[in-house]
């Protein structure tokens, strides 16, 4: 019997200790790619909103292009709608198309984990989006002013309703006003807004009435957001850091919990965690003002304070949480819808092969019922609007103006048979942001909102016809159409390319070690079946018919066989 040399063993051995640990090494590194996500680390860090980040420096002045589309409604029978003998009947003309560009102005981090900003936007009109210069076409359009101040004194009292009407008939005001589309947008001289803004300069700060020109009224309102966790936490710790360099390590301790406490302590049992990037202050107040919000340590606060007036947990729709889950609803404000728009998950699609999802308005946004505890704050006085309307009278001086959807979609349907040529339809007016989930950011968006006149005449023969209707005025669009072709570019290689290249690379350095493992394996096997393998001459010759082995050496092997050789047909045995 003859074994394996042992130089030949052990280079086999080293062999397959090398191959085992390769084999592992690509294994715990496949496994480590899964862990550590390195496509997650590389958005952690690059687009979270910390000073200086990528996402901060586009946020301060998003290179977006976000146009906002008006069309007006034209009344086409004004002298028969005002002798009472049709129905009151619009034409819809436009659009009327503005650039709209935002810039987050003094953009502070607070040591809170907050970050406060002071957004300011300027519209621009396009002409080549447009049907036509609003300054020279001309539209027939209610006289929002008489009818807006006649409306409010009816819902004061009889007794205010006949002095205010006593008192604008010496004006020979005409109900119904013919006048141009820009001075509708962006206002028109009127004696009741002059006379106003004379007498209550700190009201009516105004003396043009336009309907754009209250709507996007910003002024400069101070904004604060959260940031996400991970921020708060490392300014926390650079706070720390920076505090142990200046004072003692007692006193550094003592100031942060007499700070954090007052400032970042959890919220209590039963309200809502913070959310990523939403609304934590506005003009340094959680809530409305103009919808009955006061202060916490207010002895009324519990019953005065409603989720109509709280605005902590909103959004100013800018950015959003990162991934998004589909059951999110998401809470959106802007000073000119004066209330918060909730959106929801509808579906889930692509965009430009970037996975995204579908969030529309929901049924009750614009709802106001005494039966739901969430809406039931915006009626007043236990009056509320019908379904589909939002009630604006708070933030445009108590005139009587609503927000709805275009030609009142998902709204009362009597809302929109009431006016001869109102059709809604789902895709021209149904609001949609279209985000992609892994980032919170919006790649597409279709906000559409209209504003509309209510109105209640008494006392006044001649604005008897707007007795009891709802009359709409405009309705806008704002959208972001497209995203930049960096952004397009940067989510492409975030969430197009690198997880296939990741996935990729991961199931290569799977196999590559598993098949090492393999090799490994099969290696030492082979080797140990070398070991214990026995070579018997005679079974090479056993079946051989031929005398092939010369005489003297058959006679030698036959000493320590079983007998003579024999000789049998051909036969080849290749193994033992």
């Amino acid at each position: 019997m003859t074994t394996t040399p042992a130089f030949s063993l052990a280079s086999k051995r080293k062999r397959v200790i090398k191959l085992s640990c390769l084999g592992v090494l690509f294994i715990t590194l496949a496994y480590a790619i899964i862990v550590i996500d390195p496509t997650e680390v590389i958005v952690e860090n690059k687009l979270s909103m910390f000073e200086g980040s990528y996402l901060h420096r586009l946020w301060k002045k998003p290179p977006l292009e976000v146009y906002i589309s008006i069309y007006v409604f034209n009344i086409t029978n004004p002298e028969e709608f005002m002798r009472g003998k049709e129905r009151l009947r619009v034409q819809e003309i436009g659009p009327y198309v503005y650039q709209e560009f935002l810039d987050n102005r003094n953009s502070t981090f607070n040591p809170n984990g907050t970050l406060s900003f002071v957004p300011v936007r300027r519209q621009v009109f396009v002409p080549e989006r447009s049907v036509g210069d609003p300054k020279q076409d001309r539209i027939m359009i209610p006289n929002i002013a008489l009818l807006g101040v006649s409306s409010a004194a009816y819902r004061m009292s009889p007794f205010a309703a006949f002095a205010v009407a006593a008192a604008l008939k010496p004006l020979g005001m005409s109900p119904i006003l013919n006048i141009t589309t820009h001075d509708l947008l962006w206002g028109y001289d009127d004696p009741l807004v002059r006379i106003a803004s004379t007498l209550l300069p700190d009201i009516i700060h105004f003396q043009k009435i336009g309907v754009l020109d209250r709507m996007f009224d910003d002024g400069f309102d101070t904004v604060t957001i959260n940031l996400p966790e991970s921020v708060r936490n490392q300014r926390r710790a650079d706070e720390e850091s920076s505090a142990n360099d200046e004072i003692s390590d007692e006193l550094a301790e003592s100031l942060h919990e007499d700070y954090y406490n007052d400032v970042v302590s959890p919220r209590p049992t039963g309200e809502e965690p913070i959310r990523d990037y939403s609304i934590d202050l506005w003009n340094g107040s959680p809530g409305l003002a103009h919808w009955g919000y006061v202060a916490k340590d207010h002895w009324d606060a519990d019953r005065k304070n409603s989720p109509c007036n709280t605005l902590q947990g909103s959004y100013d729709g800018s950015v959003f949480p990162r991934n998004i889950s589909k059951t999110e609803v998401f809470k959106v404000y802007r000073k000119a819808f004066c209330r918060t728009l909730p959106i929801a998950f509808e579906r889930e699609g692509e965009v430009g092969g970037i996975k995204a999802y579908w969030f529309s308005i929901q049924e009750n946004a614009f709802e106001s019922s005494v039966d739901d505890p969430y809406t039931s704050c915006y009626c007043r006085n236990n009056q509320c609007l019908p379904k589909g309307l939002g009630d604006l009278s708070p933030c445009w001086y108590n005139i009587p103006v609503a927000v709805s959807l275009p030609h009142y979609f998902k709204g009362d349907p009597r809302l929109s048979q009431a006016i001869d040529g109102l059709s809604p339809n789902k895709e021209k007016h149904d609001a949609v942001i279209i985000m992609q989930p892994q980032l919170g950011i919006p790649m597409q968006a279709n906000i559409r909102v209209q504003i509309s006149l209510l109105t209640n005449i008494s006392f006044n023969s001649e604005l008897k016809p707007f007795h009891n209707s709802v009359t709409p005025l405009i309705w806008a669009e704002m959208s972001l159409e497209k995203l930049t072709p960096e952004l397009i570019l940067l989510l492409n290689l975030l969430f197009g390319i690198a997880p296939y290249l990741q996935t990729g690379f991961v199931c290569l350095l799977a196999l590559l070690g598993a098949s090492l493992l393999a090799t490994a394996a099969l290696v030492l096997l082979c080797s140990t079946e070398a070991t214990t393998f026995e070579y018997d001459p005679r079974k090479s010759i056993r079946y051989s018919t031929v005398n092939m082995i010369p005489y003297p050496l058959r006679k030698e092997l036959e000493k320590y066989g079983e007998g003579e050789v024999r000789r049998e047909p051909l036969l080849i045995e290749n193994c033992a």
